[in-house]
C-alpha cells in the first residue's frame, strides 16, 4: 500500500475512534446524569483566559459553590469549604492530574505511583524539620537582593527575578545562576508553556482525550503533543547540567550541596533527585517573583502599614541589624503584612488544576470521572462571609482574629490543597517572609515623583494569565537611613 494512502487510512481510522470514544462519552455521562443531575452551570464554547477568576466569581454569584461546564467537564468552586471537602477529604479521588508535558515534574505529573516515588523525595529535603538547612542560602540571596537595591533601585523587577530564580540554584546546587544565564532562560521559558497547558481549555483535546498522547505528533488535535516533546527536551537539560555540576563539585571537594549529598546517598533515585531540581525552580521561578513583587507594590500604595510594620521592626530588632527568622514569632504585624499579600493577591489565581479519577456524588449532584477541578483560590480570599473589606489590603485582619497572624501555613490556599499542596511550601514560605521583613528594615518604598515633584499614580493593575503579578509601574526605593544602608552593604563582607 502506497505511503499516501495508509497514511489517510490511519488517520480516517483516528477520527473514527474519536469520534467512537465521543459517543461512548457521552452515552455513559447521560447514564450517570439520570441518577443524579450535573451542578449547575453556564453554557460556554471558549473557555475565559484572560482574568479568568473573576468570571468564574460572577459564574459562582448566579449558580452557587459548585459550577459546572460540561462542554469543558471543568467543576469550579469559589468556596473554601467545597475545596477542602473536594480536594482534601476526598483526596484520593480527586489528586490526579492530566496537564500536557508535565509527565516529569513533580506538581503537575499524574497521581501515580512514580508520583508518590519522586514526592517521598522531594520532602526528604523540603519537609518543615529541614528547611533550616536552606537559611545560609536565604540570607545570601535575600541580602543579594537588598545591595541589588541600593545600586541600581530602577531595575527592581529584574533583582526580584534574580533573587527568586537564583536561590532555588544556590540553595539546592550551592551555584550561582543569574537570569542571564542560558540554563535560566531555558527553564524561565518552560514557564510559559505550562501556564498556557494549566489553564483550563488552553488544550482541550488532550483534556478530553488523554489517550491521544498515544497517537503521533502530527495526527490532527496533537497539538499538545509537538509542545510536550519540546518541554521535555528542555526539562531534560535544564535537569542534567546543573545536577552535573553539583555532583563533580562535591567529587572534587570544590564545594558540598544538599543535592549533590542526596545523591550520593541514594544513587538508586538519580532520576529522581534530578526531576526534584527543575521543578523546585519552576515553581518559584513566577510564584515567589510574584509575592514579592505584590508586597513590594503595596508598600508602595499603602505608606501607613508600611510605617506600622517598621516601626515593629525598630521596637523589636533595633536598627543596628537586618531581621533574622529568629525574629518571626515576635513581629506579629510584619506576619500580618505578608498574609494580607498572600491573601489578596495570591500568585496562581486558580491553582493548579485537580482531575477526578473516579465518578463522585457531591450535596446531590453528579461530578463525573475525568473531570477538571478548579479551586478559584482568588475569589476564596475575598470572600466577603469570611473576610470584611476582602478588596482591601488590611493586615490588621489578622492581629484581630481569634487565631492571630501566626495560623498554620494550612491555611495560606496559595499553597494549594490536599495531596497535591505545593510540596516546597515550607522553603517558600520562609524566602518570602525574609525578604518581606528585611526590605521594610532597609528601605522606603514609595510612589515616583516626576520632573515637577508630583507623585506619580500607580493603578495596581495585575498581569490577567494563569500566574498573576503587578503590571509594571514606577516607585521610588530608598534606604531608610545611612546607617540602614550601611547594613545592607555590610552584608557582603559577611559572606551574606
Amino acid at each position: 500500500m502506497p505511503y499516501g494512502t495508509s497514511a489517510l487510512l490511519f488517520a480516517s481510522l483516528g477520527v473514527a475512534a474519536v469520534a467512537l470514544v465521543t459517543f461512548f462519552r457521552i452515552r455513559r455521562n447521560q447514564s450517570n446524569a439520570a441518577k443524579a443531575s450535573y451542578p449547575p452551570g453556564p453554557k460556554v464554547a471558549n473557555m475565559p483566559l484572560l482574568d479568568a477568576w473573576v468570571t468564574y466569581r460572577e459564574w459562582g454569584n448566579v449558580y452557587g459553590n459548585l459550577i459546572y461546564l460540561p462542554e469543558w467537564n471543568v467543576l469550579i468552586t469559589n468556596n473554601a469549604e467545597v475545596a477542602i471537602d473536594l480536594l482534601e477529604k476526598r483526596a484520593r479521588i480527586y489528586s490526579d492530574r492530566a496537564i500536557c508535558g508535565g509527565e516529569n515534574l513533580l506538581s503537575v505529573e499524574r497521581y501515580s505511583e512514580k508520583w508518590r516515588r519522586d514526592r517521598r523525595v522531594f520532602q526528604q529535603t523540603f519537609r518543615q524539620a529541614a528547611v533550616s538547612n536552606f537559611y545560609p542560602a536565604q540570607y545570601y540571596k535575600v541580602h543579594e537582593f537588598l545591595r541589588n537595591l541600593i545600586y541600581k533601585p530602577g531595575d527592581a523587577p529584574a533583582h526580584i527575578q534574580g533573587l527568586s530564580q537564583g536561590l532555588v540554584y544556590k540553595s539546592l546546587y550551592g551555584l550561582d545562576i543569574t537570569p542571564e544565564d542560558d540554563l535560566a532562560k531555558k527553564a524561565t521559558g518552560i514557564v510559559g508553556t505550562f501556564a498556557r497547558a494549566l489553564i483550563s481549555g488552553g488544550f482541550p483535546t488532550y483534556e478530553w482525550f488523554p489517550w491521544l498522547v498515544y497517537l503521533p505528533s502530527w495526527f490532527p488535535g496533537c497539538e499538545f503533543k509537538r509542545v510536550a516533546i519540546e518541554c521535555g527536551r528542555v526539562v531534560e537539560e535544564v535537569d542534567t547540567i546543573p545536577f552535573d555540576i553539583a555532583v563533580e563539585n562535591l567529587k572534587n571537594g570544590v564545594s558540598t550541596s544538599p543535592i549533590a549529598e542526596l545523591a550520593a546517598q541514594r544513587p538508586q533515585d538519580y532520576k529522581e533527585i534530578k526531576a526534584m531540581g527543575t521543578m523546585s525552580f519552576i515553581a518559584a521561578t513566577d510564584t515567589t517573583m510574584s509575592s514579592i513583587s505584590s508586597f513590594m507594590l503595596a508598600m508602595c500604595m499603602h505608606p501607613d502599614v508600611q510605617a506600622k510594620a517598621q516601626e515593629e521592626i525598630d521596637r523589636v530588632v533595633g536598627k543596628d541589624r537586618l531581621p533574622a527568622f529568629e525574629d518571626r514569632r515576635s513581629l506579629p504585624y510584619v506576619e500580618a503584612v505578608y498574609r494580607e499579600v498572600m491573601r489578596l493577591d495570591p500568585p496562581i489565581p486558580l491553582g493548579f488544576p485537580h482531575t477526578s479519577t473516579e465518578d463522585d456524588f457531591y450535596c446531590g449532584y453528579h461530578i463525573p470521572k475525568g473531570c477538571s477541578v478548579v479551586a478559584n483560590i482568588w475569589a476564596m480570599n475575598r470572600d466577603p462571609n469570611v473576610y470584611a473589606d476582602p478588596d482591601k489590603f488590611l493586615p490588621e485582619r489578622y492581629l484581630n482574629s481569634s487565631t492571630g497572624p501566626f495560623e498554620s501555613i494550612d491555611n495560606i490556599y496559595a499553597y494549594g490543597f490536599g495531596r497535591r499542596v505545593c510540596a516546597g511550601r515550607y522553603m517558600a514560605d520562609n524566602t518570602v517572609w525574609l525578604t518581606v521583613a528585611s526590605v521594610l528594615a532597609a528601605f522606603t518604598l514609595g510612589k515616583a515623583k516626576d520632573e515637577n515633584g508630583n507623585e506619580i499614580d500607580i493603578t495596581g493593575e495585575m498581569t490577567d494569565l494563569f500566574f498573576r503579578h503587578p503590571k509594571p509601574y514606577q516607585s521610588s526605593i530608598t534606604p531608610r537611613s545611612h546607617l540602614a544602608e550601611e547594613l545592607v552593604l555590610a552584608t557582603v563582607d559577611h559572606g551574606n
